[in-house]
């Protein structure tokens, strides 16, 4: 027999009973009267009453079914966009582990001080460096903020030395076949200045640095050359930015790949990585295949401006851009003449919808 739900989303419930259940005045276990009232909330008629029905519907019922995994991830979704008010319900919420850790990055920077000290209680939140950042960041965190900031950073390595482990069994056959490969550097585009390539060719060579920068760079430089793939992969994902910076540029796509999937990553250091001429194209492809990354607007904006994106990553990203960006691409003689061309075709067509 069909669930009374699944009569409603199909329109094929009685008018009289779809009404009753935005009144809330069915006999149905809480559960299945809270899905329902959620399904309801998209219809054009009712949607405005299961709305209010659904907001004065006792908490100890909206805990039971935030807390449940039973409950579809939809409906968990709903109540956490339409009952972010209620702590107790956010903090239920918070532990279900059939909603995502993701869909609660906009409660994070938003929230008030009462939802996320709720928040703060979950220990999947206290897991998560990403969520755990954004509560710091929120306005509203002034009080805990440095205790937030403490178990962000012991989050972010727990989740650096999680994802080293896995990267490396993900890809054991082909570490081992790499292991021995030397530590290089991609190379800059023919006649443009290298600093970093030029330094671990004289470090290799035996020479001594003499600039001040360059000598700050050796010990990291001969600390890599040193080091096996395996090894490599392990500091690229939990390494500093300084390394970060240098071992996107490996020549063994594996240690390029391990900085992309470290968790210490910035949105501002992907958008650099996303900018570079001297990394591998399997690299951008491999940035452009990262889902949160391409949320970001300048993270897409510097792939289709690098001329070593591949074409069928650029070209469809191209359809992304701003007008201002489109029409700055479609000037840029450093691109593709094909990713000019359809940066000019789309600013033509955006630009006459706007007239």
């Amino acid at each position: 027999m069909a669930r009374m739900v699944d009569l409603i989303r199909s329109g094929s419930a009685p008018t009289a009973i779809m009404r009753r259940a935005a009144q809330g005045t069915l006999s149905l276990p809480a559960i299945e009267a809270i899905e329902i009232l959620v399904a309801l909330a998209e219809d054009r008629e009712l949607g405005a009453e299961a709305e209010q029905t659904l907001g004065k519907w006792d908490e100890q019922s909206l805990i039971e079914v935030a807390s449940s995994a039973e409950t579809p991830a939809g409906v968990l979704t709903h109540l956490l966009e339409h009952h972010a008010g209620r702590p107790s319900v956010i903090a239920a919420l918070c532990e279900n582990p059939v909603l995502p850790l993701e869909e609660l990055e906009t409660v994070a920077r938003q929230a008030g001080a009462e939802t996320l000290a709720a928040m703060a209680q979950s220990v999947r939140v206290r897991g998560s460096s990403r969520l755990l950042e954004l509560m710091a960041a929120n306005p509203a965190a002034e009080p805990t903020r440095p205790k937030l900031n403490q178990w962000a950073a012991a989050a972010q390595v727990r989740e650096a030395d999680e994802v080293a482990v896995h990267f490396l069994a993900r890809h054991a056959d082909d570490v081992a076949r790499v292991d021995g490969q030397q530590f290089e550097l991609v190379a800059s585009g023919e006649g443009e200045d290298d600093p970093l390539d030029n330094l671990l060719s004289r470090v290799k060579k035996g020479e001594t640095p003499v600039r001040p920068e360059e000598i700050a760079q050796l010990s990291v430089l001969q600390r890599l050359d040193r080091m096996r793939v395996g090894d490599r992969i392990k500091l690229a994902v939990r390494g500093n930015r300084e390394e970060r910076m240098i071992l996107i540029r490996d020549r063994s796509k594996l240690v390029s790949w391990a900085v992309l999937e470290s968790p210490k990553v910035s949105e501002a250091e992907m958008e650099s990585f996303a900018s570079m001429k001297n990394i591998q194209e399997a690299v951008l492809r491999a940035i452009s295949s990262k889902r949160k990354y391409m949320k970001l607007y300048g993270v897409v904006r510097a792939l289709v401006s690098n001329p070593k994106t591949p074409l069928d990553v650029a070209l469809p990203l191209s359809a992304r851009l701003l007008i201002k960006d489109l029409h700055a691409l479609a000037m840029n003689k450093n691109v593709n003449d094909t990713v000019r061309k359809m940066a000019l075709k789309l600013y033509r067509i955006k630009n006459a919808r706007k007239d």
